[in-house]
């Protein structure tokens, strides 16, 4: 797949300067597939999400995935139901929509305990070279350490090194 291999090197770079997990998924039916995964230095966690279906509503992958897609394929994905993981998983439909503009508007998505307790992450798009988001990039990490004020502090390297895939991927146009 050339994500993958296009993904590699910058995800690595990018979990070293970090030191937090990078991962790279796309949108498989109805969940999100994490293709590529670098664990930065600080991660506590063995987890290996390659190949992994998780749930669209409960990633910040997901959420930029379907805050990108047309309005009626997300509604349909929507409708399949947002099943509850933790208290803090979003499950009411409006205002889950309701967010996923905020998304597409601001250009990333965050994740705070809502697939894992304790478990926050940051995503933005990556896009093909029509424009399309065919991927998102992520950071995650535990709570402890990835809170609200430095998730805000590595956006800007997730949201630059996102670019710089998206270049290597073909686009070289602006965003939605």
């Amino acid at each position: 797949m050339e994500l993958a291999e296009q993904a590699r090197a910058l995800t690595e770079r990018l979990s070293r300067k970090l030191g937090e997990s990078i991962n790279v998924a796309v949108l498989r039916e109805h969940f999100a597939v994490n293709v590529v995964q670098s664990r930065g230095q600080a991660s506590v966690v063995s987890q290996n999400w390659i190949g992994q279906l998780t749930p669209l509503h409960a990633t910040s992958s997901g959420k930029v995935l379907l805050a990108h897609l047309d309005a009626a394929e997300r509604a349909k994905l929507i409708r399949r139901g947002l099943e509850r993981f933790t208290p803090q998983t979003h499950t009411d439909p409006v205002a889950f929509e309701d967010e996923l503009g905020t998304v597409a508007q601001n250009g990333y998505s965050t994740t705070f305990g809502e697939l894992e307790v304790g478990l926050n992450a940051v995503a933005v798009p990556v896009r093909g070279e029509d424009g399309t988001v065919v991927a998102a990039l992520s950071s995650s990490g535990p709570a402890y350490r990835l809170t609200p004020e430095r998730m805000e502090e590595i956006r800007h390297e997730i949201e630059e090194v996102g670019v710089e895939l998206s270049h290597r991927m073909g686009f070289w146009g602006g965003s939605d």
